[in-house]
């Protein structure tokens, strides 16, 4: 697999390029010469320029795909995997081509698992916290090679999904899918950590069970209800993500409960419309008016989607992925 593969959807291109451009200022560097005395924002910039760390492309419920990696990923669990530690504190933009240039380098699991780490540390230096990616993947790496995640044998992951959750469950043991305890196929790996679950169980699980032949429920049994449905995760692009698909259902998602109600006629047109989440005051909003500039339309109206990520989750952790 190459970078080729996966490329930045152009919907998201295009409305990203919206919030970072605004020609209506001058392109000129805030001097002490160009700030009055006393001045605080200088006046060739009256506006705050977006972070885009606070704001999710959002596409059409009508999109064959939301343009999360993983969706791309999801037939390949490993490389899934280690996709989420690229993509931790880090934008797609810039980890995920260094990402297919491990994959290039490391095309299989046993070529990671025998990687030199100095090497790989080199090839992934400019994304930052390279030592502690570089060895997490060697690790997982080395370990996959021997005790691969299973049907039927399962690993704690202690306080996931919930807190207690693995307390009952001694370090190390294994349980079978007839105990009724919560553990995870893929917990015995280094580093795992609630991101890297939360994409997995989504993405992956209900392959690697046997009880559909993709993540949304393909060729299940009458009644099936896919993984995804049942994930609650902190990370706001998942977050997105999920909110995205029920609403494709008809439903409007609590990330905190997991309980859904019917979405009303004016989100499923919002919805279908697409545009962009945005982080204000802790709550995520759909704008629909920056689609429309990048389409040279008239402002839409904005709708509230309860994606309920706060600014406290912006960042995953290093040590927990």
């Amino acid at each position: 697999m190459d970078g080729s593969e996966w490329r930045l959807p152009q919907y998201y291109s295009a409305l990203i390029s919206t919030l970072e451009t605004d020609s209506s200022q001058p392109n000129r560097c805030c001097t002490e010469e160009s700030m009055g005395k006393g001045q605080t924002k200088s006046r060739y910039f009256p506006r705050k320029r977006p972070d885009l760390a606070s704001c999710l492309p959002f596409p059409p419920t009508s999109a064959p795909s939301f343009g999360l990696i993983q969706e791309t990923l999801a037939l390949d669990p490993f490389r899934l995997l280690i996709a989420t530690i690229f993509l931790n504190r880090t934008r797609g933009e810039a980890a995920i081509p260094v990402l297919y240039d491990v994959f290039e380098n490391y095309p299989t699991i046993g070529s990671l698992a025998d990687a030199d780490v100095d090497g790989l540390v080199a090839m992934i230096r400019k994304l930052g916290f390279q030592n502690a990616r570089a060895n997490k993947c060697i690790s997982i790496a080395k370990l996959w090679m021997v005790s691969p995640p299973v049907k039927g044998k399962r690993f704690r992951k202690l306080h996931y999904p919930d807190k207690s959750d693995g307390l009952d469950i001694k370090p190390g043991e294994s349980i079978d899918d007839e105990d009724t305890r919560i553990a995870w196929e893929i917990a015995h790996l280094p580093g795992i950590g609630a991101y890297a679950i939360d994409s997995w169980r989504i993405f992956c699980r209900d392959v690697l069970r046997g009880v559909a032949t993709d993540w949304n429920g393909a060729n299940a049994e009458e009644g099936f209800l896919p993984e995804w449905k049942s994930v609650r995760p902190k990370d706001k692009e998942l977050r997105a993500f999920l909110t995205w698909m029920w609403l494709k259902e008809g439903w409007v998602w609590n990330p905190d409960t997991g309980e859904r109600t019917h979405a009303t006629k004016r989100i499923r047109r919002a919805a279908r419309r697409g545009g962009l989440v945005i982080e204000k005051n802790g709550n995520w909003i759909l704008e629909t008016p920056l689609l429309k500039k990048a389409k040279g339309c008239k402002k839409g109206n904005n709708t509230n989607l309860p994606i309920g990520i706060s600014s406290e989750h912006r960042l995953r952790t290093e040590a927990n992925i």
